[in-house]
């Protein structure tokens, strides 16, 4: 059955700080619900916990690291769930019951993902 990546893009803060103890609560309501559908997921530490890097020089060179996100945004990606649905419809419907989907607070990315449990040729 196919997967797919809900990425959740919304206000950037730390979900873990008692103040947002209601929006998480929602979140979870919503892994209860949707349980049978998720494989995984994580909320992620605001964008200033974050580290960008690229390798200069190739395969093998200097990696190159700046604290912080690659790009400033109003909304950041904050979480994620990887959800496994028949089609893409489906998982356009689960997604929709992530709470930044209705909440007002942001926006859910929908992408399906590539298997290679079964090697890449």
């Amino acid at each position: 059955m196919p997967q797919y990546a809900t990425l959740i893009y919304s206000t950037d803060v730390d979900w873990s700080l008692p103040e947002y103890a209601e929006t998480t609560a929602e979140y979870g309501a919503f892994a209860e619900a949707a349980a049978a559908a998720i494989r995984g997921g994580a909320a992620l530490y605001p964008t200033p916990t974050a580290t960008t890097l690229h390798v200069d020089g190739g395969k093998g060179g200097e990696i190159v690291a700046t604290d912080g996100p690659y790009a400033e945004t109003k909304e950041a990606l904050t979480g994620f769930y990887l959800i496994e649905a028949d089609d893409l419809d489906a998982a356009i419907a689960i997604a929709a019951t992530i709470p930044a989907a209705w909440d007002g607070t942001g926006r859910i990315e929908v992408r399906p993902t590539i298997d290679f449990s079964g090697g890449m040729g």
